[in-house]
């Protein structure tokens, strides 16, 4: 078994949620372009990714569940956050985003940061929580 270098682990796990970023920022702005609006997207985009943070890290700095403070996984929550916003925005990019997530929760597990049930309950958090704000975003007013 081939052991890579831990700080070449953590900017290929990191990359998988800066692709996405970078990804679904392209999309927002080509629609911007199109003249089509895209201030539910952001607002919605904006308000899972403060949600699910801090979801994600309130055991960590208050020890509520001192048994396992790694869950859920932070990195995989923001991961699949952006790439829900990404597959609402363009459902084309479903493709992409699952392999990526779960290229990135196999990584996560692989290098013993988290176990499957942090990565699994990130996945869920983060997917979840955008699809709540962008309902609530899409409401009219």
């Amino acid at each position: 078994m081939v052991h890579l270098p831990r700080q070449l682990v953590t900017v290929a796990l990191d990359g998988v949620g800066v692709f996405l970023t970078l990804l679904w920022l392209f999309t927002v702005i080509m629609r911007h372009q199109r003249g089509e609006p895209i201030i539910v997207i952001l607002r919605a985009t904006l308000a899972a990714l403060v949600i699910s943070y801090i979801i994600a890290h309130v055991d960590r700095w208050f020890y509520l569940w001192p048994y396992h403070p790694d869950f859920p996984s932070g990195h995989e929550t923001f991961a699949s956050c952006i790439g829900t916003a990404l597959v609402i925005e363009d459902r084309r990019y479903l493709w992409l985003v699952l392999p990526l997530l779960a290229l990135l929760g196999y990584g996560l597990v692989r290098a013993g940061w988290h176990v499957p049930s942090d990565v699994a309950g990130g996945f869920l958090l983060g997917t979840v929580v955008m699809l709540i704000c962008y309902k609530v975003s899409s409401k009219p007013t």
